[in-house]
């Protein structure tokens, strides 16, 4: 860097050289001799301006890659409370293009500034040692050519962060889109989606257009400032070099190619602070994520052993989002080894319920055990790994079948996934397709029918024989007949595992050793088939109208 700078700073000396003496005293060989030393010194400047982009987009690249691991290790860490309160498309962004903005000061700040700095003090010095008159004429224009620079600046400043909103917004309304095409085409929203994603387009156009405007005076001003600077110096030092006052003509070629370094070093620290600008807001919403510790801490207990009854003590839930209630006052025993269904309407509050055992969210009031332990004091992995999983929304991955499949079992072997396909009756449509399974599915499985994905899922969960199995409404998409087959094949498959099914059928539900009613929060009842149906008008309304809408 100093020796690329120090190159530049050395080519108007040698040029004035040959303009006073070559050309002014008919030196030829001077002429030649310096033209050599200029080519030397642009060839030297050129390779280390080379070597100095190379190690500054390095270093940059690397600060911008650990930057995105240690985002992205925090926002899989993040609880399910802080994904919802900052939004899919917002981190999304926060981890592209805020970082993106970080990146590009990280470049600049470590080559840009340097060499701003070594070309306004060496420009200085060198004008000055030219004619002090020359300095004095830029020490008049610089003080104002920064003071605008900097209202620009300032004014420009807050937008940036609104800038960054705005995609915030475009990404969430582009991620809704691609992820519900095929709803969005259903129910002919196309156009409706169109005007929605343009009004979020025209809002981000906008705000990027204001702060344009604002930072688009900046590149005039600065061409402004080194015309009138050269205007001046021409003026001056050309009635000096007439008056043969001790200046030449070379003197003022030299000061006027001076004058450019030291406006252009100028022009480098307004493009540098534009950039520190725009990243810090960027910084402050990387830096909200960065500080977003996790809201539900790991504890200390091993939870590798457990293997006992679930139990819910005056267990209350809400969502910080909204502060009502969720669930109120839960008393509950889920006893090892049994089927436990769970019935309800609509926003009753079941999804919340299982969502708290393996603390995807942490209870309000009251507490949960298993065994003896509270599970706000359990290791969360060694907890977590206790449970297989298949949530209501089916979520697959791009690959193929048996890679989301070994999700649930890495070191699983190809006869343990066929094996439980063949439990979760996948087995017979795996086998039907030309690849296999190593059939690649698409995105979250795109290439497969409802029914098809929610086996695959089935699968994945159960294939590691968890302790504890949480299924989320997971086999609405299943034939009756499918779905009493794969029961029948997963009990024996599962003998000893702890079964919590959420259910929307009572079909489904009968299967269950106990069945829990929950209504707006509230567990009413928790007892068999045979018992709810004469006591409990809940759960007689849900039976006699599925089998009224069956028959």
């Amino acid at each position: 860097m100093a020796l690329e700078v120090i190159s530049e700073l050395r080519l108007p000396i040698l040029m004035k050289e040959i303009v006073n003496v070559g050309i002014g005293q008919n030196q030829s060989a001077l002429i030649w001799q310096n033209g050599l030393q200029m080519i030397i010194i642009v060839l030297i400047g050129a390779f280390c301006g080379l070597l100095s982009v190379l190690f500054s987009t390095q270093a940059a690249q690397g600060f911008a890659n650990d930057l995105r691991k240690d985002a992205f290790s925090r926002v899989v860490h993040l609880s399910f409370e802080q994904t919802d309160q900052f939004t899919i498309g917002s981190l999304v962004t926060r981890l592209t293009n805020d970082i993106e903005n970080l990146r590009i000061l990280v470049s600049q700040s470590t080559r840009m500034f340097v060499r701003a700095i070594m070309l306004f003090g060496g420009g200085i010095i060198m004008m000055l040692s030219i004619d002090i008159s020359f300095a004095l004429i830029l020490f008049v224009v610089l003080p104002i050519e920064i003071t605008l620079i900097f209202v620009f600046l300032r004014k420009a400043a807050p937008l940036f962060t609104i800038v960054q909103s705005s995609m915030d917004d475009v990404n969430a309304v582009m991620q809704e889109n691609v992820s519900g095409a095929r709803v969005v085409k259903a129910y002919v929203r196309e156009d409706f989606e169109a005007k929605r994603f343009g009004v979020t387009n025209d809002a981000l156009t906008n705000n990027t257009l204001r702060v344009a405007r604002i930072m688009a005076f900046i590149g005039p001003a600065m061409t402004l400032f080194l015309n009138i600077t050269t205007i001046f110096i021409l003026y001056w030092g050309g009635s000096k070099a007439i008056e043969g006052s001790g200046l030449q003509v070379g003197d003022v070629m030299a000061a006027l190619n001076y004058v450019a370094m030291i406006l252009m070093s100028v022009m480098m620290v307004a493009m540098i602070f534009q950039s520190i600008t725009r990243a810090k807001a960027s910084g402050a919403r990387v830096k909200e994520v960065m500080n977003a510790y996790p809201s539900v801490q790991s504890g200390t207990v091993d939870a590798s052993n457990l293997n006992d009854d679930i139990v819910f003590t005056n267990v209350s839930f809400r969502y910080p989002s909204t502060g009502k209630p969720v669930l109120k006052n839960i008393n509950l025993e889920i006893k090892k080894g049994e089927m436990l269904a769970i019935l309800g309407a609509t926003g009753s509050g079941k999804t919340t319920l299982v969502n708290l055992i393996p603390r995807f969210y942490d209870v309000t009031d009251g507490a949960i055990y298993i065994g003896h332990e509270d599970v706000r004091n359990l290791d969360l992995v060694s907890l977590r790994k206790l449970f297989g999983i298949v949530p209501q929304k089916t979520e697959l991955f791009s690959g193929s079948i048996i890679d989301n499949i070994r999700w649930g079992k890495p070191d699983a072997t190809l006869e343990e996934v066929i094996e439980v396909c063949k439990v979760v009756q996948a087995h017979d449509f795996v086998s039907g397709f030309k690849d296999g399974y190593d059939t690649i599915i698409g995105e979250k499985g795109s290439s497969l029918s409802g029914g098809q994905k929610q086996r695959i899922a089935i699968a994945r969960a159960i294939i590691g024989r968890p302790r504890y199995l949480i299924f989320d409404d997971s086999t609405s998409a299943l034939d009756l007949s499918t779905e009493a087959r794969l029961y029948q094949a997963m009990s024996a498959f599962l003998k000893d595992t702890t079964i919590i099914l959420i259910a929307q059928r009572v079909v489904s539900a009968k299967r269950a050793n106990r069945i829990a009613i929950l209504d707006n929060g509230n567990l009413v009842a928790c007892d068999t088939h045979a018992n709810l149906l004469k006591t409990n008008a809940i759960y007689q309304d849900i039976y006699y109208s599925q089998l009224k809408d069956e028959g």
